[in-house]
């Protein structure tokens, strides 16, 4: 049976006038179809909106419920993708205006893996990850710091170009990236009077190139190296061949840093190494003639986090610091997005807590990388890519804490 509308209207108006009587305002508004909607009182509310629903409720009810910002200037998952929802700016350009502190620059290279491939997407999945971070809200209950609005300015740099198709001219490219963003001025010249970068790999090769760039800064430095698997192989027991272009790869280039004089003689250190080795005399021996020791994996669970932050303190002392992150420091349950993985290691907040005892002890950290997430092999959770993107963070609290000036400097 149809209803004459002149019917419905007069069935309203009843109704709006019961509900009047019995002083249930909101019933009226909401038969009259003056109430705010579900979407007007929450968080995803515009201002023409609130107005419409201030109006309202004025008219028709008294007092107003307080009114928020209505989320719109950080949205997490809207907007071209940076890290953190950052600005970005030119940063490999000296004529570039727009100064920073400290720069997240991508380094999408995986021409030096020995197992499985895909690092060059780990810049544009760890920036993905980060989506739930933003200058806006990044304030650590642990640090007590929002570390995009404290005294350094961060951007995000973008990636540094390099072919896909030539290692050497890769390495050399991305070299070249680096050099040009450190050859800037940063902005806050009182605190720190060099840039710093934190850089997204990329495989672990990235290192090489990342430490060369440096070296002109802060000469040699103590590599504080988190991964699973050593890194120091000789191309002899690694990769070797007839080519130089088959010597340097992920597993090799700390060896490579090392005959470079690139890093300390005796203070560096890898943490939370767990892999196997091709000969128990000869890797080893060449790892302590590259100026590295080591805490296994393992070792932490005997002597604990706080041992093993104090072990690392007094290996590294006063020196500058850089530190390199390998995704699959953690286990496999905490970060599976990794080309060459390894049970049994860490969990996110065990390295997390390390991370922050580090940074608490003062050490000079001048530069940073994390490195080996390789997306395709990640979840539908991201639980790789959130992971690196909330290491990255805590690293940016490192640096925010402990400013640093070059020796060289003058």
């Amino acid at each position: 049976m149809v209803v004459p509308s002149s019917i419905c209207s007069v069935l309203l108006l009843l109704l709006a006038s019961a509900a009047c009587k019995t002083h249930d305002v909101r019933t009226a508004q909401r038969v009259l179809g003056e109430v705010p909607s579900f979407v007007q009182e929450s968080i995803f509310r515009t201002p023409s909106r609130i107005q419409g629903a201030q109006k309202a409720t004025e008219d028709l009810a008294g007092p107003v419920f307080n009114t928020f910002d209505d989320f719109t200037e950080d949205i997490p998952y809207a907007g071209i993708a940076t890290f953190a929802h950052l600005n970005t700016t030119n940063c490999f350009s000296s004529d570039s205006d727009n100064a920073f502190d400290i720069g997240v620059v991508g380094a999408p290279f995986d021409l030096g893996v020995t197992y499985r491939p895909g690092a060059r997407f780990g810049p544009a999945g760890t920036r993905m990850g980060s989506r739930r971070l933003s200058p806006s809200m990044a304030y650590s209950m642990d640090h007590r710091v929002n570390p995009f609005r404290d005294w350094a300015t961060v951007v995000d740099c973008g990636d540094i170009a390099n072919t896909p198709f030539d290692k050497l001219q890769a390495i050399a490219e991305l070299e070249h990236g680096w050099k040009r963003i450190g050859a800037r001025s940063p902005k806050n010249t009182a605190k720190s009077d060099r840039i710093r970068m934190i850089s997204i790999g990329g495989d672990h090769t990235i290192t090489l190139p990342a430490l060369r760039a440096l070296h002109q800064t802060w000469g040699k430095v103590a590599v504080l190296h988190f991964d699973s698997h050593l890194d120091t192989w000789d191309p002899k027991q690694l990769g070797g061949g007839v080519t130089k272009n088959s010597e340097i790869s992920h597993g090799s280039m700390l060896h490579i840093a090392h005959e470079e004089g690139l890093i300390s003689n005796n203070s560096n250190m890898h943490i939370g190494s767990r892999s196997m080795l091709f000969d128990n005399d000869f890797d080893l021996n060449n790892d302590a003639r590259c100026g590295f020791s080591y805490i296994r994996a393992r070792e932490m669970d005997r002597i604990g986090m706080d041992k093993t932050i104090k072990k690392i303190v007094n290996t590294v002392g006063d020196q500058y610091v850089y530190l390199s992150i390998d995704i699959d420091v953690l286990d496999p349950a905490f970060a599976p997005a990794t080309g060459t993985i390894e049970p049994g290691g860490w969990t996110t907040r065990e390295l997390l807590h390390i991370l922050e005892g580090l940074s608490a002890a003062g050490l000079k950290i001048v530069g940073s990388d994390v490195v080996e997430f390789t997306p395709v092999y990640d979840n539908s959770a991201e639980t790789t890519a959130i992971a690196v993107s909330q290491i990255i963070y805590e690293i940016l609290q490192w640096m925010i804490k402990v400013p640093v000036r070059s020796a060289r400097s003058g």
